[in-house]
C-alpha cells in the first residue's frame, strides 16, 4: 500500500487560504456592547490588537463575564480532504501566530464565563471526530454543537450564543439581531432578549424570512439576565 503522507504536508494542503483574513469585520456591534455593560468594566480589541498570541496570553481572560465574538467562524474544512478543525479568525500575531484561535486553544482557555456571545457564521456547528482527538478531546465529534460551543463551554462559559447556519449581511440583519439582543432592560432573561431581537426582524420584511433571524440560539441558562439590575435604588 502507498505510504500514509506526511503530517506536515497535510496540515499544509488544509490551511485556510489568505481571502480567509482578507475581510475584517466592523467594531461597531463590540462598540455597542460596551455601550450596554459600560466602560469601565469592559474593554474593546479589534484591529492588529486582536490576535491569536495576545488573546491566549491575557491574563485577565478569566475575569470577564462576558466575552463576544465578532468575527469570522470556521466550521467547514477549507477542502473536502480535510478535517473540519473549528476556529475564529483572529488578526495575525507574532511568533508562531496562525490568525486563528482553534479549538484546542479555546477549549485551554481557563474561562470563568456567564455568557459567550459568538457573533459569527455557523458557530453551533461540529468538529470532526478526528479533528477532537488531533485537539487532545477523548470522546464526541462528528455531531452538531461538539465544535467551538463545546471549546467554550469546555473552557469555562456557562452560557454560548451561537449561529446554526451562516449568518447574513444583507439589511444589517445579524447586527441588529446582535445589538437588538443586547439593548435589553437589566433584569430581562437572555432568552427573552434574543426573542425579542428575533421578533423584530420577523416584522421587517426585508428580514421576515427566517434565514435572517433564526440562525443563532442560546446554549446554557437562558434565564440568567444578559445585564444585572443595579444594586443602588434610583433617587
Amino acid at each position: 500500500p502507498p505510504a500514509a503522507p506526511p503530517v506536515a504536508g497535510v496540515a499544509d494542503s488544509c490551511d485556510w487560504p489568505l481571502a480567509t483574513w482578507q475581510a475584517p469585520i466592523g467594531a461597531d456591534e463590540l462598540v455597542f456592547a460596551q455601550g450596554k455593560f459600560g466602560q469601565a468594566g469592559s474593554k474593546v480589541v479589534t484591529g492588529t490588537a486582536f490576535t491569536d498570541t495576545a488573546l491566549l496570553a491575557d491574563p485577565d481572560i478569566g475575569d470577564y463575564r462576558v466575552l463576544h465574538f465578532a468575527t469570522h467562524g470556521l466550521v467547514t474544512a477549507p477542502k473536502p480532504s480535510c478535517p473540519a478543525r473549528p476556529a475564529l479568525v483572529t488578526s495575525f500575531g507574532g511568533g508562531d501566530s496562525d490568525g486563528l484561535l482553534s479549538f484546542r486553544e479555546i477549549f485551554d482557555l481557563k474561562l470563568d464565563a456567564d455568557l459567550v456571545i459568538l457573533s459569527a457564521c455557523d458557530t453551533a456547528g461540529m468538529a470532526t471526530a478526528a479533528a477532537t482527538r488531533e485537539a487532545g478531546v477523548t470522546t464526541g465529534g462528528n455531531y452538531a454543537l461538539d465544535g467551538l460551543v463545546r471549546a467554550f463551554v469546555g473552557a469555562g462559559a456557562r452560557t454560548v450564543v451561537a449561529s446554526h447556519w451562516p449568518v447574513p449581511d444583507q439589511f444589517n440583519a445579524t447586527k441588529r439581531l446582535i445589538e437588538g439582543m443586547l439593548d435589553a432592560t437589566p433584569g430581562q432573561p437572555l432568552a427573552a432578549s434574543l426573542g425579542k431581537a428575533q421578533a423584530a426582524l420577523m416584522d421587517d420584511a426585508d428580514t421576515s424570512h427566517p434565514f435572517y433571524w433564526a440562525a443563532f440560539i442560546v446554549l446554557g441558562d437562558g434565564d440568567k439576565p444578559l445585564l444585572r439590575r443595579s444594586s443602588v435604588s434610583p433617587e
